[in-house]
């Protein structure tokens, strides 16, 4: 009968510390999706940010380059090619610019995926251990977990890294575009 006691105490505690799991992991994944919604939002907010400076940027250039042709006494051709020139190179920076928000963007849409990817995972693992009835069951479980984590972080960092190098080429595309441009047309000027 004492034996028939102990089990139905040690199956009222697993069910217990599984109740308490599933209530901790629910809890867990609402706070993820509110911080993800969080991170979304400003990551967007960044982004707008970043955009309205280029213009301002833009038109603040545009505005110093009209003043410098007037102060340096530029006049005619001279004065349009400088302005001409000036507007070229900061649409390059701007495209630029552009090509790494979006780059950003991306970066921070991987982050996201990966933080709802691992809280999904975490919820599941942590079912399963609520499940477990002997030590040998959650040893398997919890490396399990480690092996899937560690698998998980290398994969969304070649992704990221991955991400990284492309912008980073394309930015470079729009910069080095406006300076070949350049030369070429200094080339023909001389």
């Amino acid at each position: 009968m004492a034996i028939r006691d102990d089990t139905k105490e040690q199956n009222k505690a697993a069910d217990e510390a599984a109740r308490t799991a599933r209530t901790v992991t629910d809890e867990a994944a609402r706070a993820a999706r509110a911080g993800a919604d969080v991170l979304r939002s400003s990551t967007e907010a960044a982004r707008e940010t970043v955009q309205s400076g280029l213009n301002t940027a833009n038109q603040t250039f545009q505005r110093m380059t009209d003043q410098v042709a007037q102060v340096m006494g530029f006049n005619g051709p001279q004065s349009e090619e400088l302005a001409r020139r000036s507007s070229q190179n900061l649409q390059a920076v701007t495209q630029a610019s552009t090509v790494l928000a979006r780059g950003f963007q991306e970066a921070s849409n991987e982050a996201l995926r990966f933080v709802q990817d691992r809280l999904t995972k975490n919820v599941d693992s942590l079912n399963r251990l609520a499940g477990c009835r002997s030590v040998q069951d959650v040893v398997a479980v919890q490396s399990e977990l480690v092996r899937d984590t560690l698998w998980q972080v290398i994969d969304a960092n070649k992704r990221v890294a991955e991400l990284s190098l492309r912008i980073a080429d394309e930015a470079a595309l729009a910069v080095q575009a406006q300076a070949d441009g350049n030369a070429d047309r200094a080339r023909r000027a001389a």
